[in-house]
């Protein structure tokens, strides 16, 4: 549709010097409307706590964002471009405006009262926008952090009603006061180009809750059930030797197996050649997540036939953990799980290993995690024969015991951390008796 010459407008003339607003602004305003369509969408839909809410919370807090510094540009632009006169006048022309401004209020305080809430939330979750960039937080006191949210959440509701008047506003001038409002912020005036970025920003709308509701939040409330109509669990947990009675007791080697090591020689020593594996998992509300360290050793001094005379080390480095999520490493990193800054790395040494069956042993022993020292046993099988073996093995182990986990992004996983390892070892020459 052409944009009517300023003659051609009953009732109305338009500045013969602008008419339409500028091709920057009109796509930062297209940006901005099916942008924010889909984070309003996403923050009504997306379940707000456990585990179903990690991966929407990631999106959103981008897009919040993105929203953010597209409205910075757009009122940058603005200030260097001026936009067409207004087609009304008196109060009419003092409402448009209310609505004008109140829009880029809330494109302004949403992602920053979306900001402080992140910023001053007791569990510190690194940003990573779209999972890549970094976002700092803000040095703020968390009692900003209840009043930020409430104004956050009654901004989604404002931006909403905001849309429909200014929908219904451009609508009542373009189709009713036959006013070419529409053509002024269309893609090459055309009103049809404009009509259809509309359509978009409506089904983006409902396209989005949609999606997301499903994806997430009806999961995250079947779940939520579940745990309700599901019976408590009475039966007492295992008791973890953690006393230093037990643990004495775990590390003494018995009389008969000192002698019998004494008997065998000296165990050999191995190394760890390759097909190295050290990998985790535990249980989020009912689903999987898995992960894997990426740097670890060991020392190997062990005679298979004779494994009393086994002396086995494991140092794990544990800034190498991931789970595949840049955000969810980072937090890995932090106080509440490994604290890595304090405690690069974790520990573990063999007490005593004892042959269960035919290429089968189990390995009792001390972990040391964040400065935190527990007995520890460990299964593993030995492969091959000679001095060539394949070895695979598995533990289970209690966070809580190491104080991994203890804050609220904590509270849906399972205190039971499986752990399975893999590698292949050469034998060398026996190591020397002390």
């Amino acid at each position: 549709m052409a944009i009517p010459k300023s003659t051609d407008l009953p009732g109305r003339e338009l500045s013969s010097r602008q008419v339409r607003y500028s091709t920057g602004a009109i796509v930062l305003h297209w940006l901005l409307a099916l942008t924010l369509a889909f984070q309003v969408a996403l923050g009504f839909a997306m379940p707000h706590h456990g585990p179903h809410s990690f991966a929407p919370m990631q999106l959103h807090k981008s897009v919040g964002i993105t929203i953010l510094l597209l409205t910075l540009v757009r009122l940058g632009w603005r200030l260097f471009h001026r936009p067409p006169e207004a087609v009304e006048r008196g109060l009419a022309a003092v409402l448009a405006k209310a609505v004008h401004w109140s829009f880029y209020a809330v494109l302004l305080a949403g992602p920053i009262t979306g900001w402080i809430i992140v910023s001053t939330a007791r569990v510190k979750v690194p940003t990573l926008l779209f999972g890549v960039v970094p976002w700092p937080h803000l040095p703020l006191p968390a009692s900003l952090g209840d009043p930020s949210e409430t104004v956050h959440e009654a901004l989604a509701w404002i931006a909403v009603a905001l849309f429909v008047l200014h929908v219904l506003g451009a609508l009542r001038h373009q189709f009713m006061l036959r006013d070419p409002v529409i053509a002024r912020m269309a893609p090459a005036g055309s009103v049809a180009a404009a009509m259809v970025l509309l359509i978009a920003t409506l089904a983006i709308y409902f396209g989005t809750g949609s999606y997301v509701s499903k994806k997430y939040l009806l999961p995250a409330l079947q779940e939520r059930q579940a745990q309700r109509a599901a019976p408590t669990d009475v039966s007492a947990p295992a008791p973890l030797a953690s006393s230093p009675a037990v643990a004495e007791a775990a590390a003494a080697p018995e009389p008969a197996a000192t002698e019998a090591a004494q008997a065998a020689g000296p165990a050999p020593v191995w190394t760890i050649a390759g097909g190295k594996k050290l990998a985790f998992s535990l249980s989020n509300g009912g689903a999987e997540i898995g992960g894997s360290f990426g740097e670890w050793s060991g020392s190997i001094k062990m005679d298979p036939d004779h494994p009393e005379s086994a002396d086995i080390g494991m140092t794990i480095k544990l800034a190498s953990a991931t789970v595949g999520d840049p955000t969810q490493n980072a937090m890995l990193q932090g106080a509440e799980f490994f604290a890595t800054s304090a405690n690069p790395v974790a520990t573990w040494r063999s007490t005593k290993v004892t042959q269960t069956s035919s290429g089968h042993y189990r390995a009792s022993g001390t972990l040391t995690i964040k400065g935190k020292s527990r007995p520890q046993a460990v299964a593993f099988t030995l492969g091959g024969t000679g001095l060539k073996r394949h070895v695979t093995g598995s533990a289970g182990i209690d966070r809580a015991a190491f104080g991994i986990g203890t804050g609220e992004a904590s509270e849906s996983l399972s205190k039971q951390v499986s752990l399975s390892f893999a590698f292949d070892a050469v034998g060398g020459a026996p190591a020397a008796r002390p």
